[in-house]
């Protein structure tokens, strides 16, 4: 029975012993870190584009990442036309010992003059993660020869968990006609632009476009002139958990004739305009407005005839931040 006793005692010591000797140990984590850049543009043909795409994850305490991008382009023709767009994107992270923090960043768009002056934008920012930020900004302009000019530009960002999406479009195009008894000049002005954003985004964007023209008979008998012009100016910004929308369009046209069999003289003139704009949560905003005139005169002997035309709308709406 004794020798059973100091058994058992040796055994417990010993036990006990290593367990005093048996330190606990702390776990090494491990950290990792990737990025990316890529940047694209093309000139050429009446047409400037551009783009930039940048992302990067980061794991782990003590791993960082920053991930920068950036492109421009530039076209003219003879006659002083031009288009130009440029295109940035950034991506951060901070990596930490709970999750991984990820960030991507995209913009592209394009200036055409070409055809009527059109321009495009987008940029598209994704985060997650609370050491995570991405931004970016994409902008284009063009000048057509008849000087119609049009614009867009966006400016966008995202920390944390969030996203911040945007879409800008404007477009303007003239029309003039003549010949010995007839006069005819067109103005057209369009656009639109759509933001929206989750969590930590944030974005806000710009889009116009400008255009006129005038047109005179060349005849000798009698005589008749018209002028024309539109514009549209749109602006919409998104924060948080929300979104905004703009758009507008507006139409102005002028005939004036003489009738030289008849010996009489009639003019025309006509503008219509439209503007829309929607917003959706708190910090978030939109406006629209455009302008359209139009008018045209014709005379021959003693008979004359003039007319006018125009428009102006306007909307904005806002929610005030919490």
């Amino acid at each position: 029975m004794l020798s059973r006793l100091k058994l058992g005692l040796v055994l417990s010591t010993s036990a006990l012993a290593l367990m005093l000797s048996v330190k606990p140990m702390t776990p090494a984590f491990a950290a990792s870190a990737s990025g990316n850049s890529e940047s694209h543009s093309t000139a050429g043909g009446g047409v400037s584009s551009s783009s930039s795409h940048s992302d990067g994850t980061a794991n782990g305490a003590g791993a960082s990442v920053s991930s920068d991008g950036h492109a421009t382009a530039h076209t003219e023709g003879a006659a002083g036309n031009t288009a130009d767009s440029s295109a940035s994107t950034h991506a951060g992270a901070t990596g930490n010992d709970t999750s991984t923090d990820t960030a991507t960043a995209d913009t592209e768009n394009a200036g055409v003059f070409n055809a009527d002056g059109s321009v495009t934008a987008g940029v598209d920012m994704v985060t997650s993660g609370a050491g995570a930020s991405a931004s970016g900004s994409a902008s284009a302009t063009s000048q057509t020869d008849d000087g119609t000019v049009a614009a867009v530009g966006l400016n966008g960002s995202s920390t944390a968990d969030g996203e911040a999406h945007g879409h800008a479009f404007a477009d303007g195009s003239t029309d003039t006609f003549s010949d010995d008894t007839s006069a005819y000049s067109a103005s057209t002005a369009d656009g639109d632009i759509e933001v929206s954003t989750a969590g930590g985004g944030s974005i806000s964007g710009t889009a116009s476009a400008d255009a006129s023209n005038t047109a005179t008979t060349n005849g000798t008998d009698g005589a008749a002139s018209a002028s024309s012009s539109a514009s549209i100016d749109l602006s919409a910004a998104s924060v948080g958990d929300g979104s905004a929308s703009a758009s507008a369009h507006v139409d102005s046209n002028s005939t004036g004739t003489v009738d030289t069999g008849s010996r009489t003289a009639s003019t025309d003139s006509f503008a219509e305009g439209n503007a829309t704009a929607d917003n959706s949560g708190p910090g978030t905003s939109a406006s629209a407005s455009g302008t359209g005139d139009a008018a045209s005169e014709a005379g021959i002997d003693d008979n004359a005839a003039s007319s006018s035309s125009s428009v102006n709308p306007s909307v904005a709406v806002s929610t005030p931040a919490n």
